[in-house]
């Protein structure tokens, strides 16, 4: 799918589009959809300032790294080494935090929304590297020799025969993802996505740009609809975590891939699960600026999912396991391997009814008694015949068989049973936008 990008004028890229016709339907303040902080939310970045700043990332983009990728730590290095370097402010950009803080919170994000900058030019790992585990699933089909025809002398001439073999992989009616907060969650959480075919993403903290850009971009070239499952710690920052890639999640695909569809369910922690396990709590952060407000709605303080990881992984676990189970079917491994094996035996069924399999059986058994016989000095370049042989018998047999058509098992799930997730596109922009909200103010957390 060919992606769109945001128009380089004010006010004219698709998302400042469907946020000021939001505001202009519903007769509501453009602060009423935003859901990230204005700096950080992708359908606040299209204004003059965002434009502005956007090209000033795009020039030192084109000045320092002209080709490839790029760490943002390394380009502020850069920058900041240069000496000659004006922010938008027309002060000089140094080597502090507060100019680093701009240059990744502001600048870099401004760029790829506005399009200036593609995601993949862009590596912005702020912690240590995330955990990421993408399958490959593909269905195959070729020509392989029998049982018994690898060792040193082939048992019999059948075996040496090349044969029609097939790889069923039946597609899940799901792309899951598990994403977590804590790269600790890894020994929990890859068994887990090992066995459902499932993707694990696991940053430090915030998840970064490029690392929702490129899990969408997956997503829209697998074609199927997707469920996140997120896993963070009890407390502000974590519940923010699921919101915000929910939000820029929003974002890619009105941006970007129009037809995607995803929902995103935070899984853990939840009070219920901190109470339910007794699991040690800590007191707010001083600094924490949501802090009455949880306290107030939540009862409780903070509980980090480490907590869970050390008491309880086994319950941790099955709560994942639990999360999947809707989005999963069980038997279809089972029923595309019995699909499978009927595919092999009509295939070599086939094979055994080509008029020129017997010639070939013949053949065969006359080269394996050559090869038998021949002095330890020609050994192996009688091998190397007796491969030169199976080669050329295969590929006449394979070009005069006709292979039976793969026909997959459709997967069989029930999500009935599902809770309504914390973001889906199959709501309209202003329901999706407002739900996020709530989540992230607490609002209807009763419910």
């Amino acid at each position: 799918m060919k992606q769109r990008i945001a128009n380089k004028e004010n006010g004219a890229g698709p998302l400042r589009k469907i946020i000021e016709q939001a505001r202009m339907e519903h007769g509501i303040s453009m602060t009423e959809l935003t859901v990230l902080a204005i700096q950080n939310d992708p359908y606040r970045q299209d204004t003059p300032a965002g434009h502005e700043v956007a090209r000033w990332f795009a020039e030192q983009i084109q000045r320092f790294v002209q080709f490839g990728s790029v760490h943002l730590r390394g380009l502020h290095y850069l920058i900041s080494s240069s000496d000659d370097v004006l922010k938008v402010n027309g002060k000089p950009y140094e080597n502090n935090d507060l100019d680093w803080t701009w240059l990744q919170e502001h600048a870099s994000k401004a760029a790829r929304w506005l399009g200036y900058v593609a995601w993949d030019r862009i590596i912005d790992q702020r912690n240590e590297r995330p955990k990421i585990y993408v399958p490959d699933n593909e269905t195959r089909t070729g020509w392989k020799a029998g049982e018994g025809a690898f060792i040193q002398m082939p048992v019999s001439a059948e075996a040496a025969l090349p044969r029609p073999w097939a790889s069923f992989e039946a597609r899940q009616a799901y792309r899951i993802i598990l994403f977590g907060e804590k790269t600790s969650l890894d020994s929990i959480l890859l068994p887990v996505a090992q066995q459902v075919g499932g993707e694990l993403l696991l940053p430090t903290g915030e998840s970064s740009e490029t690392m929702v850009a490129e899990m969408a971009s997956r997503i829209a070239a697998d074609g199927r609809p997707a469920v996140i499952l997120y896993f963070s710690d009890f407390d502000p920052a974590g519940r923010q975590m699921a919101v915000s890639v929910a939000r820029k999640v929003q974002a890619h695909r009105d941006l970007s891939y129009p037809e995607l569809t995803i929902e995103l369910h935070p899984v853990a922690m939840t009070l219920e699960q901190v109470k339910r396990y007794g699991l040690p709590s800590t007191p707010l952060k001083e600094t924490e600026r949501r802090a009455d407000r949880w306290r107030e709605v939540m009862g409780h303080e903070q509980t980090e999912i480490d907590a869970m990881i050390a008491l309880h992984p086994n319950e941790l676990r099955r709560i994942a396991q639990d999360a999947v189970r809707p989005f999963f079917d069980r038997t279809l491994k089972g029923r595309a391997l019995e699909a499978q094996q009927e595919w092999e035996q009509e295939a070599n069924a086939r094979m055994r009814a080509h008029p020129r399999y017997r010639e070939a059986l013949s053949r065969l058994s006359d080269a394996i008694d050559t090869l038998r016989e021949a002095p330890a000095d020609t050994l192996h370049e009688a091998s190397e015949r007796f491969e030169a042989l199976q080669q050329e018998l295969g590929d006449q047999l394979a070009a005069g068989i006709d292979l039976p058509e793969i026909v997959l098992p459709e997967p069989e799930i029930d999500t009935s049973t599902v809770p309504r997730p914390l973001f889906t596109t199959d709501d309209d922009y202003v329901t999706a936008t407002r739900r996020l909200i709530d989540h992230k103010r607490l609002n209807g957390e009763h419910e």
